[in-house]
């Protein structure tokens, strides 16, 4: 099964997770491609450890190890949660706290925000 990916769009309609990944380095950007490439192939069936939970309910991280722990949040659905995954916010992990703080909150209203305009998410723009 192949799951559909997108990232969420801020109210000017810009792409926070393609701005995000284009910040990064590199070789934490292919990392992360790698990741999301998993996700989109296996779902919530990633490798133990990969995708897991956060303090809030709902809202996921994708675990990419490397230089910098990257911690982009993300959700099922909301709109297909069958067939769908939504990146909502770039983040990174530093020692036991996201950078940026409360990332996780941050990402649930986000994903509310989707809930209630759908429009605000686009198709996810890979960034090599």
């Amino acid at each position: 099964m192949k799951y559909a990916l997108f990232n969420y769009t801020d109210e000017n309609n810009n792409n926070v997770i393609k701005k995000w990944a284009a910040e990064l380095q590199k070789a934490d950007r292919a990392k992360l491609n790698a990741k999301l490439d998993m996700l989109s192939l296996h779902g919530c069936k990633l490798f133990p450890h990969v995708l897991t939970d956060t303090p809030t309910a709902g809202i996921q991280k994708l675990r990419v190890k490397g230089g910098v722990q990257l911690r982009p949040m993300l959700c099922k659905g909301p709109i297909n949660h069958e067939k769908e995954f939504t990146l909502l916010i770039g983040a990174k992990e530093i020692g036991s706290c996201f950078d940026p703080k409360k990332a996780d909150q941050t990402a649930n209203q986000r994903k509310q925000t989707i809930m209630n305009k759908p429009n605000r998410r686009c198709p996810h723009e890979r960034v090599s």
